[in-house]
């Protein structure tokens, strides 16, 4: 029988690294699994920092948010108003993430 391990996710193109999630514009976020903190990425400062061939997917980051000790992981959409992709393949990360807070903005 199949798991959900042995699928093999596919990612658009544009989703494959942060140089061309850069190249094509694409909008990024990280969320906070402890406390929903959403915030925006700079993808040219991921580019920068880690090369244009680095992955977001399945990347964790510690959380930024002062007093906060959580994990964030990464959310791509092509463009406003588009459907937004958990970037998370691993099926031990998304189980962690099952009962998130309330996604956490600065409006609310």
């Amino acid at each position: 029988m199949e798991t959900g391990a042995d699928i093999i996710a596919l990612w658009p193109r544009w989703m494959d690294s942060a140089g061309e999630m850069h190249r094509m514009q694409a909008l990024v976020r990280s969320r906070c699994a402890t406390c929903g903190t959403l915030l925006r990425v700079d993808v040219a400062d991921l580019v920068a920092r880690h090369g244009p061939g680095y992955s977001l997917i399945d990347k964790l980051e510690r959380c930024r948010m002062v007093g906060c000790s959580g994990s964030t992981f990464y959310l791509a959409s092509r463009t406003y108003g588009g459907a937004w992709t958990l970037l998370l393949r691993d099926p031990a990360l998304i189980a962690s993430f099952e009962t998130l807070p309330p996604a956490r903005t600065a409006l609310g």
